[in-house]
């Protein structure tokens, strides 16, 4: 029986009322043929379906489909028609996860429930930007050649190429076009299945699939490469159709499977084994969210549990509301009131937890604002799982351990030992955990736009400013409470030469040229220019450290009169530091580089290369565009640089914008909630000295600053070098002894606000 875009080999009509109809989507230029060795392999009341695209197989002389919302659309309406009342379960292979997952969008749209969807040696959503440049003949074949598609003797064969290269042109189309961030992250249970010999698709690219579904996500190991759906066509059955309710497996995949069907072992996503509190699904709420077992007093057990919730934000924004469930559920068994207020992305929502103020005397409430979302664990390799919560050596690993589920968990604890012990406070205190600080557009602007007096806010606490050791590293020195940001600047550069055959290279090439410009970018600096919060930290800073060449250092920058004076010890300030890429950024505009792209084919010199990097600048120092015309003077002729602003601004307008930010006044030191942190610091660490600071990066303080609203930042756990170089990077991790001293920080700052003490 067969539809429109849909095989099924050997089906009666009579068969399609009941048990499960599995879906199969072909690997890049493939058809349903690659399939055929699963028949006799599926459970008893399995039927297979092959998604038959037009361009090949029967359908060869059909224009191929290279838009993949067309081919997703074709494909759901021809599942509709043929399913019936089975359960029904997709499963794409490498291109074909793609396909299955947009195809799986559209039928929940419709109504249509899906049981499973697997991804088999696919990349994820999430790589795909709609970027993609045109694919052209020599592409197809370097794509063929590289992933073994088929013999090279048969794609030598110039008949064959014709039959065999448009289909996967076609399938490049289709990915080069699409773009994964478009359209609601769907409800569907996952299964993610890595084959553990394929040199194209690694078990990390494999994980980043958690990331796309609100539902269970499980990632499956099979022996096999990037076709182990017919190299080993029973454990990629397995992996994908064992343990569906009501299934029972053929005698033939059974005793297919053998010791490979064993090696398909199920590895949880973030259970690793730890002291750490479990974190169990709740089924009640049928999201995947999860309830806290552990005691939420424990700044560790909850920083684990919190890294647990995978909340990778892609660059529009995260998927929030399991994590916020999480906290919904700690709150309310605290007693503690909460509400969870979506945003117009599906699943992306703010979290807020208040504690109500008491007494006649009641001020505006205090926020306590953390963010939800982290940046992705993609791109470099970690020794540890990023989503695991492992705690080694004393320190608990994680992607948001440091930035910033640890201060978020520090929040919590404190708080709730504070509800525990009855506390009446002199205002609301209010836990706010927003869902897009790192990036996308419903963060704490909009919420504030879109819901104005929802939150009236007295002060803020945020992320922001470090505790640091002497030299030691054992004997704290100073700690500081941020009282403003610094803002960036989004650079882009480009070289241009032409595009000529590998055989002939030539002098000046677009990427060597593009090399040459960055050099001189990465050597360029900028004056020493504190502004007066740097100053006043660097004023203590001198005063606490017991190194006295760094102090005699800082005392002369703070004393220089000329910019060749205040470089000279600036420079001896940053060498003499034990955290000198910190202390540099809160002296100096500095440039970040966060991107290149050049080149599309192995035999093609390319004609243009592009760079992309941020100059940050501090509030009260250098202007923008000083600065934009000081780096294009440097660079000369060799290369473009432009300005990256948001859609539709001119450059003009961008620096505006930035200046209008660098504006935005330092937050008011001399506050009863400064006064409260200064005193719990004295409480906690005996003789450190508490100063106001200026932060080196941008936070979601500047909404509040703009409404004259005092923000304060701070991460009250000790840090040393290697944490704050490890910050949006590998192996990012905490110390578990000094989160717990941070959180007494925290516990002391809000004891101070107490008013039954």
């Amino acid at each position: 029986m067969n539809v429109p875009w849909l095989t099924v080999p050997g089906e009666q009509p009579q068969g399609a009322a009941t048990g499960t109809l599995a879906v199969c989507f072909a690997p890049t230029g493939a058809h349903g043929s690659t399939f055929a060795s699963w028949r006799g392999r599926l459970p008893e009341d399995t039927t297979l379906a092959f998604v038959a695209p037009p361009g090949r197989g029967t359908r060869v002389d059909e224009e191929p489909v290279t838009d993949m919302a067309a081919y997703a659309e074709a494909t759901a309406a021809g599942i509709r028609e043929l399913r019936g009342g089975r359960r029904l379960v997709l499963i794409g292979v490498s291109l074909g996860a793609l396909l299955a997952y947009e195809t799986c969008r559209r039928l929940l749209d419709s109504g249509v429930p899906v049981a499973r969807l697997c991804a088999v040696a696919g990349q994820c959503p999430g790589d795909f930007h709609g970027r993609g440049e045109e694919v052209t003949v020599e592409d197809a074949r370097a794509f063929v050649a590289g992933t073994g598609l088929t013999d090279p003797e048969l794609l030598a064969d110039p008949e064959f190429e014709e039959v065999l290269l448009p289909p996967v042109i076609a399938d490049l189309r289709l990915a080069a076009g699409y773009d994964g961030r478009l359209g609601a992250v769907p409800q569907v249970e996952l299964r993610a299945v890595w084959a553990t010999d394929d040199p194209h698709v690694p078990e990390v690219t494999v994980r980043r699939w958690a990331e796309w579904t609100r539902g269970d996500c499980t990632l499956m190991s099979v022996e096999g490469g990037h076709y182990a759906h017919q190299e080993n066509p029973a454990a990629v059955i397995s992996a994908c159709l064992d343990g569906l309710p009501g299934t029972r497996p053929s005698r033939r995949s059974v005793l297919g499977a053998g010791a490979t069907a064993v090696a398909s072992t199920v590895l949880g996503l973030g259970a690793v084994a730890s002291s750490a509190p479990a974190a169990r699904a709740d089924a009640a709420t049928g999201t995947g969210s999860v309830s806290f077992d552990g005691d939420p007093t424990d700044p560790v057990g909850l920083a684990v549990a919190m890294i647990r919730q995978n909340t990778s934000n892609p660059g529009d924004g995260a998927v929030t509301l399991p994590l916020a469930r999480m906290l919904q559920g700690i709150f309310r068994a605290a007693g503690v009131g909460t509400e969870i207020v979506p945003t117009p992305k599906d699943g992306n929502v703010h979290f807020f937890a208040r504690v109500p103020g008491s007494g006649p005397a009641t001020k505006k409430p205090l926020v306590l604002l953390g963010h939800s979302d982290v940046v992705p664990a993609i791109g470099d390799t970690w020794e540890t799982d990023p989503f695991a919560g492992e705690i080694r050596d004393g320190k608990l690993y994680g992607r948001g351990s440091l930035d910033m589920k640890g201060v978020n968990a520090a929040f919590v604890a404190a708080l709730l030992r504070h509800v525990r012990e009855g506390a009446a406070f002199d205002r609301d205190i209010v836990f706010w955990s927003d869902c897009d600080e790192e990036q996308g557009p419903y963060g704490v602007r909009w919420f504030l736009t879109e819901h104005p007096g929802k939150v009236t806010a007295g002060a803020v606490i945020t992320e922001g400013g470090w505790v640091l050791d002497q030299r030691d590293g054992t004997t704290p020195m100073i700690a500081s409470l941020t009282c403003n940001d610094k803002r960036s600047l989004l650079l882009r550069l480009e070289t241009v030469s032409y595009a000529t055959h590998t055989s002939k290279p030539f002098s000046g090439q677009a990427v060597i040229r593009l090399g040459e410009v960055l050099d001189q970018l990465g050597q360029w600096r900028a004056h020493i220019r504190p502004n007066a919060l740097s100053r006043r930290y660097f004023s203590e800073l001198a005063e606490a450290t017991t190194d006295r060449p760094f102090a005699k250092a800082l005392r002369e920058m703070l004393g220089a009169r000329t910019d060749r004076q205040r470089d000279r010890a600036g420079e001896a300030v940053v060498r003499l530091s034990e955290t000198p890429e910190l202390h540099n950024a809160m002296l100096r505009t500095t440039l970040a580089f966060t991107a290149a792209q050049s080149g599309y084919y192995p035999s093609i010199v390319p004609g243009t290369a592009t760079a992309e990097f941020r100059a940050a600048f501090l509030p009260g120092a250098e202007d923008p565009g000083r600065i934009v015309a000081e780096l294009r003077s440097l660079i000369g002729n060799r290369a473009t640089l432009s300005v990256v602003g948001n859609p539709g601004e001119t450059e003009q307008q961008a620096l505006d914008r930035l200046r209008g930010y660098l504006a935005t006044p330092d937050s008011d030191y001399d506050t009863d909630v400064f006064r409260a942190w200064q005193s719990a610091v004295r409480r906690t660490h005996p003789g450190v000295r508490a100063t106001a600071c200026q932060f080196e990066a941008v936070t979601s303080a500047v909404p509040f600053r703009e409404q004259n609203v005092p923000v304060y930042g701070m991460y009250p756990f000790t840090v040393n070098r290697d944490m704050l170089k490890r910050m949006h990077g590998t192996d990012e991790h905490i110390g578990v002894e000094a989160l717990r001293q941070g959180t007494e920080t925290v516990y002391q700052l809000l004891a101070g606000l107490r008013t039954d003490a």
